[in-house]
């Protein structure tokens, strides 16, 4: 089922795939990490045996700059008419802080407008945006 969040990455990514980014397209670097969602037992089981990890960001965009080794991004969704906004869950907290300490710019966006001018920052050399938020 397409949920509100699915729907700001998806908006992101859209956008990625038209903004340009040294020889590319941000979109060429910019990785999604599908992590989330239900699964049966069985393939929650298997995926965590083969490395899924709870807690690990939405996104990461995988180009060292600024004196930062890649970025982070924890997406949540906006305030909607029917829904709050989606907060981080402590397991995202906590990997977030891991790759601050690690060297990363590692946040959390709300709305994919949010994560798109984190993105621009970023690459710009702007650092508008604490890490964690």
């Amino acid at each position: 089922m397409k949920t509100l969040e699915e729907d700001h990455q998806i908006a992101l990514m859209k956008w990625a795939k038209l903004h340009q980014c040294l020889d590319g397209k941000v979109a060429d670097w910019l990785i999604a990490i599908p992590n989330g969602g239900h699964r049966h037992k069985k393939t929650a089981a298997r995926l965590k045996a083969a490395g899924v990890k709870a807690g690990v960001s939405d996104l990461f965009l995988a180009l060292p700059l600024g004196g930062f080794a890649g970025l982070w991004i924890e997406l949540k969704a906006p305030k909607s008419a029917t829904a709050p906004a989606g907060t981080p869950t402590q397991s995202q907290i906590d990997w977030l802080d891991r790759m601050a300490k690690a060297g990363y710019m590692a946040t959390v966006c709300v709305g994919w407008e949010s994560a798109r001018d984190t993105i621009v920052g970023y690459l710009g050399g702007r650092h508008g945006h604490d890490t964690n938020g």
